[in-house]
């Protein structure tokens, strides 16, 4: 009696298997896998987990949400914007900030939107993430140098323990001195 190897399934077949767990969403006409969210806040931003995010939607087809969430008690948001996101103020420059580098990024045709949510972070962020089916969450890593580092890496891992999908963190570039290329020797 003569055994058969059972043959290697195609991709077709394999991918077949699983494409009923991905969660698929249409967005003018592409299939995108993935919905990437990079939250912020007003203290430090998150420059790097947004960058990371850009980075990573033209390589794999996802649509990236940037969230900016303000303090809660600073005013309705619909209407004039309340004094804490007036372009002098930190949240201001923050969203200023994070504007122009989401108009960058629809120009290099990511699909990325913005919005701007009060409250408390660990809440906004988890509501976020189940209203819009989120299924990678891009957070950047809280520098040590800040005093407010424990407490953030704290929030992070709460969040992390009440939402339902990835989450990655970003260590910040590290900025080093410029090297002169004609140094006399």
């Amino acid at each position: 009696m003569t055994s058969v190897a059972p043959s290697k399934p195609t991709f077709y077949q394999a991918f077949s298997r699983l494409a009923h767990r991905l969660p698929i969403v249409a967005c003018k006409g592409k299939m995108l896998m993935e919905r990437i969210l990079v939250s912020m806040d007003c203290q430090s931003g998150g420059w790097g987990a947004l960058s990371r995010a850009i980075s990573l939607s033209g390589r794999i087809e996802a649509k990236v949400y940037a969230l900016l969430v303000t303090p809660a008690g600073s005013g309705e948001l619909a209407g004039p914007p309340p004094p804490q996101l007036s372009p002098g103020s930190a949240c201001g420059a923050v969203l200023e900030r994070m504007e122009s580098l989401v108009q960058a990024a629809r120009s290099d045709g990511v699909h990325i939107e913005c919005f701007v949510s009060e409250g408390d972070f660990e809440e906004e962020v988890s509501r976020f993430v189940e209203r819009k089916r989120v299924t990678l969450v891009i957070v950047e890593w809280p520098d040590q140098k800040d005093p407010l580092a424990e407490r953030k890496l704290g929030r992070i891992r709460r969040i992390q323990h009440r939402i339902s999908c990835r989450v990655e963190l970003v260590s910040p570039r590290k900025h080093q001195p410029e090297q002169r290329r004609n140094q006399p020797s």
